[in-house]
């Protein structure tokens, strides 16, 4: 009896000597850079689908919960000693890219995943060292006043992981602003923030990054994802039930109309303008491949049509802030005027 008693005496005491791998236990209303890290951690998981900031609110919590769910942990929200642990076994690369002198180590996931939300790197979350990720590094680098090698060594660790929760906040311009808590309070705004296509959205909003479209006038909302466009940004629903529901917002008629609405993409509600007239493509035939008799008139062309079974031939125009089209390469009077609505201004 006194040798179970004294086994599991040391079990406690070893427990309550781990450290977590973040540093402390976190939960909501946590700030600091322990959050960043384990933000980054999730977002390169999959499990967070937004900016990295430094603040523990809704969308952590959520993204956590998830993580304790697909793991078999307590779901409670709070990432605890168990919590991190597990994060720090699951689906850590081989190619781990820098240690800070602790116990923190970063995969090259996380590395992009943090250069893809401060604007630097385009590509895939995929973990390769390519040219991409090495170009993308360089640039931070440059930013930065580092030497400029493409090396993920300790002095870039330290910049790039330790400056998450400033230049986020900076770029808010307001650093008590709770960004992390969209799931809520931003949802009830009527309005989106008007945020400039050339220097804000289209690295917020890149090819590849799904969003909800909210109509300003009805209210209705539907699913999608910005598959192509440089100028402004091409869209494509993501099912045949969001296909109808835009259809809906037209009165059942697909058209050319210019119509306000707000693009909710991570934490952000962004106004814009759509064009309700998909285009350029054929759901039938494969992306990218020459065709004849593209949607919308467009004739024989490259097939712009990535979504498949959306019941929706090609994609639609979302245009933001100063966008241009891609035509004329110029900026569209209609279309500035309903992302000023959706502004409410």
């Amino acid at each position: 009896m006194r040798k179970r008693q004294l086994v599991l005496f040391f079990m406690v005491l070893a427990l309550l000597m781990v450290t977590p791998v973040f540093g402390d236990t976190l939960k909501t209303g946590s700030t600091g850079t322990q959050v960043v890290q384990l933000q980054t951690k999730l977002k390169s998981l999959g499990y967070f689908n937004s900016n990295t900031t430094g603040y523990y609110g809704n969308l952590t919590r959520s993204a956590v919960l998830k993580f304790q769910a697909k793991s078999g942990l307590k779901q409670d929200g709070i990432a605890g000693v168990a919590t991190q642990t597990a994060l720090s076994k699951t689906g850590t690369s081989s190619n781990i890219v820098a240690n800070r002198g602790n116990s923190n180590a970063y995969s090259m996931k996380d590395v992009q995943a943090v250069l893809k939300s401060l604007g630097f790197y385009k590509g895939s979350i995929d973990g390769v060292v390519g040219s991409q990720t090495k170009a993308a590094l360089k640039q931070f680098q440059k930013s930065k006043g580092l030497a400029v090698d493409g090396i993920m060594g300790p002095k870039t660790a330290d910049k790039l992981f330790g400056g998450i929760q400033s230049a986020s906040a900076s770029n808010r311009g307001d650093v008590n602003r709770k960004e992390d808590t969209y799931d809520s309070s931003v949802e009830d705004g009527k309005y989106g923030e008007l945020l400039d296509w050339w220097s804000k959205v289209e690295g917020i909003f890149y090819r590849g990054a799904e969003a909800k479209v909210i109509d300003l006038w009805t209210g209705k909302s539907f699913n999608i994802m910005r598959t192509y466009g440089r100028n402004h940004a091409d869209c494509e629903t993501k099912t045949a039930e969001d296909t109808k529901i835009m259809k809906e917002i037209y009165g059942g008629n697909w058209s050319w109309n210019r119509r306000p609405i707000i693009v909710v993409t991570g934490d952000k509600r962004i106004a814009a303008s759509m064009a309700g007239m998909p285009h350029a493509g054929l759901e039938s035939k494969p992306k990218n491949v020459t065709v004849k008799g593209r949607s919308g008139g467009f004739g024989t062309g490259t097939n712009l049509d990535t979504v498949k079974g959306n019941n929706m031939n090609g994609h639609f125009d979302i245009h933001f802030l100063n966008s241009r089209t891609h035509g004329t390469n110029k900026v569209d009077s209609a279309h500035q005027k309903a992302v000023k609505q959706a502004a409410g201004k």
